[in-house]
């Protein structure tokens, strides 16, 4: 259904301001729209071993997506938000697995749980064209959102280079990132560096390998316990918030890019070894256009848990009338290892605080 969207506008009427309310068909009805169907199969096993001192869990499965919703981009001139129709078709495959390996010896026991997951989703069919928002495209026989944009060749060091090379217009200057030119009108490079023939996609910008584990462990009332995750792979993004100085012109420059800019003030040798393009306000969108040029490898290791416990012996608590005390110390999120800028947490993006460490001194009494 198109439905009403209802607002409020000033109107000017008799010389005078007025406010009223308004009504606008913001959304483009479809017709026979209807559910996404997805069809999945798996295969696992479960092992055990050595009189379930070892375990094995593994699982293996495929899923088929029809009649996927998704919003296909209609002209503006219409007027509408672009509406979701049943457009494709995907499929996933991925597996996940599970070792697991607990002992005893006399008053020493231990555990260990390490597990493993991975997934490829891929566009099958689309029956309309590319769906390209965020810098991701969603297009027949490429990965699901993969990564879209322009392949960076650095950064312009003379004003001769940028005169004898394509560009996205004439505002681009030495400092700039330098874009390939991948194709024209004809399907062949036409010296003009265009969003409609020289953006290709970049690779997968889901995560892969997800990995995660447990340790346990204790003697003669002490335990310990540790628990870790993390993500092998994944093509990352050097989002704008992380890197784009002057934004939205309150004047701050990020930390991070300190002294790591190209810059007239610079050497050459200096500007050559440049990490980020110049400094600049006025002609941002040329640099930071999606690129692989701020793609990164954001895998990263972290220790979610550290826990130190002591449990008192029974004779001593029985005396106060309590059956069971436990003392503990637990450290969680301690430190991340990583490929992310210093100050952002590579599981929660740009818009949302970063984990915290938390450390916790307790005492649990069962009476």
């Amino acid at each position: 259904m198109s439905l009403m969207t209802f607002g409020n506008a000033y109107f000017y009427e008799n010389g005078q301001l007025v406010s009223d309310k308004t009504a606008a068909l913001r959304a483009l009805a479809v017709e026979d729209i209807s559910w996404e169907t997805t069809t999945s199969t798996d295969i696992g096993v479960d092992a055990y071993f050595l009189n379930s001192r070892l375990k094995f869990t593994a699982d293996y499965y495929w899923k088929s997506t029809s009649d996927m919703l998704l919003a296909i981009q209609i002209p503006w001139s219409m007027g509408y938000s672009d509406p979701n129709t049943n457009a494709g078709k995907m499929s996933t495959h991925g597996y996940d697995l599970e070792l697991s390996w607990n002992d005893r010896h006399g008053d020493f026991y231990y555990g260990i749980t390490v597990n493993l997951s991975d997934f490829i989703s891929k566009i099958d069919y689309l029956n309309n064209s590319d769906i390209i928002s965020g810098g991701k495209v969603k297009r027949a026989g490429e990965l699901f959102n993969a990564w879209y944009g322009y392949i960076c060749d650095g950064i312009y060091q003379t004003q001769e280079e940028v005169n004898n090379s394509a560009r996205l217009n004439n505002t681009v200057t030495v400092g700039d990132l330098k874009y390939r030119d991948i194709s024209g009108p004809n399907g062949v490079p036409d010296g003009v560096i265009s969003s409609e023939y020289d953006r290709v996609p970049l690779g997968n910008s889901l995560p892969r390998f997800q990995y995660g584990g447990t340790v346990n462990m204790g003697w003669r009332g002490i335990d310990m316990s540790i628990a870790f995750q993390g993500i092998g792979k994944q093509n990352s993004y050097l989002d704008r918030a992380m890197v784009e100085p002057l934004r939205d012109n309150y004047g701050n420059i990020p930390a991070i890019i300190e002294g790591k800019y190209w810059s007239v003030f610079n050497t050459d040798a200096e500007n050559r070894a440049a990490r980020y393009p110049r400094l600049t306000n006025t002609t941002k969108n040329n640099n930071y256009a999606t690129s692989d040029f701020w793609i990164f490898n954001g895998r990263y290791f972290r220790l979610k848990n550290v826990t130190l416990g002591y449990t008192l012996p029974a004779e001593w608590t029985q005396k106060a009338c309590i059956q069971k005390a436990r003392v503990y110390f637990s450290a969680s999120d301690l430190f991340s290892i990583d490929n992310y800028p210093k100050g952002w947490d590579p599981e929660m993006g740009v818009s949302a605080y970063p984990i915290t460490t938390s450390l916790i001194v307790g005492l649990n009494l069962k009476f």
